[in-house]
């Protein structure tokens, strides 16, 4: 257990060595799914439901339940709330952010008539965003050891010319580390006094996903479907550490290290998906979803400053170090499980349970000649130290009156990906929500309201432990049009 704890704390505060890690592989593999405002509402359970566009990225089978063509539309509001504890402190931060939520398009082939074999069949094309990485976090607060501490460390047994120039180098470059005459070098913050630490951690971007389904519907009994994914991914971190000495009597007085990640990518993926009906109120799901095989590539730059007294030492933008590479990454695969139950034209009740493998997920080497061959062995075998196995859950429901209006509500709880031993403190995932909608003509109008929460541990350095509490509401909002 011991040695599973160390190596998350290795691997939370690798913003030093920035290099791909297991972090990476978790932000683009655990996802909370996001789309139209049905689907949200009910939780995102809907795999052996169907009937909305948002269903291809649970059960491609789901489209053939469409027996008419239909255009679909929606946007969502999100606001997220963080309340970070630092050394006691809290420190809340609060961000918004607006976006197209989903949309998409089905065209029904309808050979109904004929009354037998395939009734109709179906083919879609759908945007949905799969999950939402926009936010931002703060702490502040007294902490005797220092960012610094790190950066010594990290430069022992090297020479200036060898240090990390995205670490070492710039502490050096700026009078924040000396050399110790033995092999090594020794922080100046950090002999006499406690520091005042404040930490502020910007991240925008998310993952999306373009699907084209195909489905089939034999008999209103068996529904078959399946569909290709082109998932792109946009990520940018950008965050600010800042120490000042709280009582100055060295001539280093305080530092201010900047450090900026942009990745940009895409990756493939496919689901099949089966629903069977045993009857007219039982309804069973069941599809598999391969792995998403990513290529990204990250771009990352830094900056320093250090001040002493009356003077500054400062590595600004344009002079700091950039770097960027080119990268693969393979998500794991999953199946999900679905069982529905329809109470004739008064409403409905879906269960999803979602098995995914974390350990699974992998780096690779890119293959593009221009980049030098990465070995990500190390990072593969920590993955599969460090993370499990886990079951995501998935309950909605929905109510019809006078077969127009329609109240809605879901719940949903994804496990973290750690091993318990590795986890500490990154609790699971849960999400509330509830909506309705209005349908008048072909006409219909859905609204969503959610809340998720969500608690981790964010290091900045080893002995930087900082607790975070995640509250994220949103608005989401859909309109479609059957024809």
């Amino acid at each position: 257990m011991k040695k599973l704890y160390i190596s998350l704390i290795g691997l939370l505060t690798l913003q030093l060595t920035h290099a791909q890690n297991v972090v990476d592989l978790v932000r683009y593999s655990n996802l909370q799914l996001q789309g139209s405002a049905r689907f949200e509402s009910m939780g995102g359970s809907f795999g052996a439901l169907g009937a909305d566009m948002s269903t291809s990225m649970i059960n491609p089978a789901g489209y053939g339940r469409f027996s008419s063509s239909q255009f679909q539309l929606g946007a969502n509001f999100y606001n997220t709330q963080n309340t970070a504890n630092f050394q006691g402190i809290n420190t809340e931060t609060s961000r918004n952010s607006v976006r197209p939520a989903s949309a998409g398009i089905v065209f029904v082939n309808d050979k109904s008539t004929q009354n037998k074999g395939f009734l109709y069949s179906q083919f879609g094309f759908s945007y949905n965003r799969v999950d939402n990485l926009t936010n931002t976090m703060a702490y502040k607060g007294k902490l005797y050891n220092s960012l610094l501490d790190g950066f010594a460390s990290d430069g022992n047994g090297l020479e200036p010319n060898q240090l990390s120039p995205f670490s070492s180098a710039l502490a050096y470059e700026t009078y924040a580390i000396d050399p110790n005459g033995s092999g090594g070098y020794v922080p100046r913050l950090t002999i006499y006094d406690t520091m005042y630490h404040k930490r502020t951690v910007e991240t925008k971007g998310g993952v999306s996903e373009y699907t084209f389904s195909y489905s089939t519907n034999y008999l209103n009994k068996l529904y078959f479907g399946i569909n290709w994914g082109i998932r792109t991914a946009r990520y940018t971190e950008n965050y600010t550490h800042r120490e000042q000495l709280e009582n100055a009597t060295l001539s280093l007085d305080s530092i201010s290290y900047s450090y900026n990640l942009e990745t940009k990518g895409s990756g493939n993926n496919f689901k099949i998906g089966v629903i069977y009906l045993p009857d007219e109120a039982l309804r069973l799901g069941l599809s598999l979803h391969t792995p998403t095989y990513y290529n990204l590539t990250d771009n990352w730059s830094a900056t320093m400053s250090s001040f002493h007294g009356d003077t500054t030492y400062a590595i600004e933008s344009g002079q700091g170090p950039t770097a960027n590479y080119k990268y693969r990454l393979r998500t794991p695969a999953k199946v999900v499980g679905s069982i529905a139950y329809v109470f004739g034209t008064r409403g409905c009740i879906n269960v999803d349970m979602e098995y995914i493998n974390y350990s699974g997920a992998n780096l690779k080497s890119t293959k593009d000649a221009s980049f030098t061959p990465a070995d990500y062995r190390l990072q593969n075998d920590e993955a599969a130290d460090l993370l499990r196995s886990v079951v995501n859950v998935r309950v909605g429901g929905e109510m019809v009156f006078q077969s127009q209006y329609f109240l809605r509500g879901g719940f949903a709880y994804y496990p973290q990906p750690y091993k318990e031993a590795a986890a500490n403190g990154t609790k699971a995932t849960t999400v509330y929500s509830l909506g309705g909608g209005i349908k008048f003509g072909r006409n219909t109008l859905d609204l969503a309201y959610k809340i998720q929460n969500k608690d981790f541990n964010y290091y900045a350095f080893a002995e930087s432990l900082t607790r975070i509490k995640t509250v994220t509401q949103g608005i989401v909002v859909s309109y479609s049009l059957s024809f």
